[in-house]
């Protein structure tokens, strides 16, 4: 046997004390990168410990807990899984695994396991949040707006359950509960822009204009993400209280995004519209015809503005090219009621 040879299976053989020896210590420095929050690391170390250690339960609860934390839901699941066998009533495991499963396609499993975790009649407020999420993604809001409301019993300092309250009021179109919960969201988290932006749009839908605007503005301030759906939703209360100049502005804010959404456009010639500037409605009618000359309702939507401004023949001109393109608006005819 050559010198070669002999340090290359001395080293293998150390190399394999070394691994066998190291579970406990590759553990220890995976609870000191848990400490710090980093999870990538910590569960880089768990995986080599429950490697060198495949029945250390205590390696296995570790990495599992590690995985949730890191958002890696995929890998955590079959690892609760497999916990929940030797621990069929451990809550939490219960309660993390309907958690992960109603972020998936699984809604039925996500029930399921919430179902199970419920009937141990659960008493931390945490885990009723859990669970109350689980019923709200899988659409059962009466159920979730139930437990969100124990839990905000065992968590009455808790700034988000009363925003989950409104969202689960506001999904049964109960809109004057989801009001009064975002306003107490507001009151205790006044500086978060999502919730001053979602609580805006309850107030303008509960037509209270002057309040929305007043919110969406605070909504701007405190940084909330610029979308067009944003813009158009300000522009959309500043059209209500009948400032037609704010919600052109706020439309070609919006537009900055979307230059060519067809939704959008038409709500631009709709400002014009109500501010009495034919001209340029008809102007962005014909740049939405431009992209889709055979845009019926855009046509038929031009027409109005020849009928409203007494026009009648040339109106007629554009509804009969509507009525040939999409011969069910031929019911417009005589209403003439515009889009």
């Amino acid at each position: 046997m050559n010198k070669v040879r002999i340090t290359l299976l001395a080293s293998l053989f150390l190399s394999q004390i070394t691994f066998a020896q190291t579970g406990a210590e590759q553990y220890e420095k995976a609870l000191l990168s848990i400490e710090k929050e980093n999870y990538t690391e910590a569960v880089r170390l768990l995986k080599l410990a429950t490697t060198s250690e495949p029945k250390n339960q205590t390696y296995q609860i570790t990495l599992a807990d590690a995985l949730y934390n890191k958002r890696s839901y995929y890998e955590a699941t079959p690892l609760y899984e497999n916990l929940l066998n030797d621990s069929p009533d451990d809550i939490k495991y219960l309660g993390r695994l309907a958690e992960m499963y109603s972020m998936s396609p699984q809604k039925k499993k996500s029930i399921d396991y919430a179902e199970r975790a419920l009937s141990l009649k659960p008493k931390d407020g945490e885990t009723l949040v859990i669970l109350a999420r689980c019923f709200y993604d899988s659409k059962h809001y009466p159920r979730a707006i139930k437990l969100y409301e124990q839990a905000e019993n065992k968590l009455p300092d808790d700034k988000d359950i009363p925003f989950k309250l409104a969202n689960c009021y506001t999904e049964i179109a109960d809109y004057n509960k989801a009001l009064i919960n975002y306003n107490r969201a507001l009151e205790l988290d006044p500086d978060n822009a999502t919730k001053l932006y979602t609580t805006a749009n309850a107030h303008y839908n509960a037509n209270e204009f002057k309040r929305a605007l007043e919110l969406y503005q605070l909504a701007e301030d405190k940084g909330y993400y610029k979308t067009t759906t944003f813009y158009s939703n300000w522009a959309n209360a500043c059209m209500a209280s009948k400032d037609f100049n704010q919600a052109l502005f706020y439309l070609y804010k919006a537009k900055e995004f979307a230059p060519y959404d067809r939704e959008l456009n038409l709500s631009i010639a709709d400002a014009y519209t109500g501010k009495g500037d034919i001209k340029k409605c008809r102007e962005v009618l014909d740049e939405i015809l431009e992209i889709n000359p055979n845009d019926a309702e855009v046509i038929y939507t031009l027409g109005m503005t020849y009928y409203k401004a007494g026009h009648n023949q040339k109106a007629e001109q554009y509804f009969n090219r509507a009525f040939e393109i999409d011969p069910s608006l031929k019911s417009l005819r005589y209403t003439k009621t515009s889009f």
